[in-house]
């Protein structure tokens, strides 16, 4: 029995193991409000699965409790962030130097909601080498509330000026998440992918180029910008419905981002403004995103990724599971000769004999040449399950 609380007080009532949970209250003229089953099973999935710190489950006060039960039920009060994790694993040859591709997820700085927007988590493979065992350079990352998240592949070539390939990709990432937290509060309300990357570029001054994806979620829009043939996939109910296209002059010449003035007179290179971008406007919870460089999709085709994907979900894991099992897979395409990959499959329209004449004549052959085999290459993907999260609390809303 509920104990009162005075004329205008709130009156609880939890009942954890029976399918029904009174959120009650007082007007003054003892009328008691009941909530729908649904919305009880709701906040009851919620309060028995908190998230833990060191092992053990948060406490929660009455107004932590309040906060949670209104926002449950009222959608205004929810926000939609990708429940995110990153994985990456360097090709033999650059292991050493820490691979050539890098990662962050991060937050907008004036999102609210999400816990400690002082925060960012950027990865690349540095002071993982060939030592560390059978995983060689594998890196896992995590970020349970993520809004802005960005891949980048450095271009290989400029190791033949000495010059690090992934020392661009790392600094252009760590810079792109550091201006995603930087964003105002005011700012953020309209900020996109595209307004990120170019601020991250605009700090990274260094020789060298990459290829980038950037995303940013805010509401149920996300927007995106590409440079090159890193790429995104977003899928519902395990089937992808929008893949980015890539950008290249030529078969394996990707446009590249890079510092002009830093990198003249060494090749051809973008900038932001030379980025394709993407407003996608009905993000859903359980939609996901996944983002990778060219390591990725030249060694995986679509149905695998959907088929990883729906399975890693069927069975109720995250998403490192997903980013985990995606570069696995990608890896041991890379090193099988007798794989036909995606990659194999366009070297065989580009450059086999009939597909080969055909392009010069600016036709694009759709059928392969007999290639085989993956691409050696440093792997990197970024993978997020939207969910809500509920503003002042790290509790999720299930899916």
């Amino acid at each position: 029995m509920a104990d009162t609380m005075g004329k205008r007080g709130v009156v609880g009532c939890l009942a954890l193991g029976v399918l029904t949970i009174l959120y009650v209250s007082t007007d003054g003229k003892g009328h008691l409000a009941s909530r729908t089953r649904t919305e009880a099973s709701t906040i009851a999935q919620i309060r028995r699965n908190p998230l833990k710190t060191n092992g053990r489950p948060q406490l929660a006060s009455r107004a932590w409790w309040d906060t949670l039960v209104q926002s449950v039920l009222n959608p205004t009060k929810k926000v939609l962030v990708f429940r995110s994790a990153g994985a990456l694993i360097p090709k033999r040859e650059s292991q050493l130097k820490g691979g050539e591709d890098a990662f962050f997820m991060s937050r907008l700085g004036g999102d609210e909601g999400v816990g400690n927007t002082d925060f960012l988590m950027q990865h690349s493979a540095e002071g993982y080498n060939k030592d560390r065992g059978s995983r060689e350079g594998r890196v896992i990352a995590r970020l349970e509330a993520a809004t802005v998240l960005g891949v980048a592949d450095g271009v290989g070539s400029w190791s033949q000026y000495k010059i690090d390939p992934g020392q661009y990709s790392k600094q252009l990432m760590m810079n792109t998440a550091r201006a995603s937290l930087e964003i105002s509060k005011k700012t953020a309300k309209v900020a996109s992918a595209m307004d990120i990357l170019e601020l991250g570029h605009e700090r990274t001054k260094l020789k060298g180029s990459t290829t980038t994806t950037v995303a940013c979620l805010k509401g149920n829009t996300l927007t995106a910008a590409t440079i090159g043939d890193t790429a995104f996939v977003l899928l519902r109910k395990g089937k992808i419905y929008f893949r980015s296209p890539t950008q290249e002059y030529d078969f394996d010449t990707p446009f590249q981002l890079a510092d002009l003035k830093m990198s003249e007179g060494y090749g051809q290179f973008s900038e932001p403004m030379d980025a394709l971008t993407y407003t996608v406007r009905d993000i859903q919870p359980g939609d996901v995103l996944i983002m990778a460089s060219d390591g990725l999709f030249d060694n995986l085709h679509d149905y695998e990724i959907e088929q990883v994907v729906a399975e890693k979900l069927q069975k109720s894991e995250g998403a490192d599971a997903i980013a985990s099992e995606l570069i696995e897979r990608a890896r041991a395409h890379s090193l099988d000769p007798n794989f036909v990959s995606p990659w194999a499959q366009e070297k065989g329209q580009a450059e086999g004999f009939l597909g080969g004449t055909l392009r010069k004549f600016g036709v694009k052959a759709v059928f392969g040449g007999g290639y085989r085999g993956g691409k050696p290459d440093d792997i990197s993907c970024v993978a997020g399950i939207a969910q809500y999260l509920i503003p002042g609390t790290d509790l999720f809303v299930p899916l």
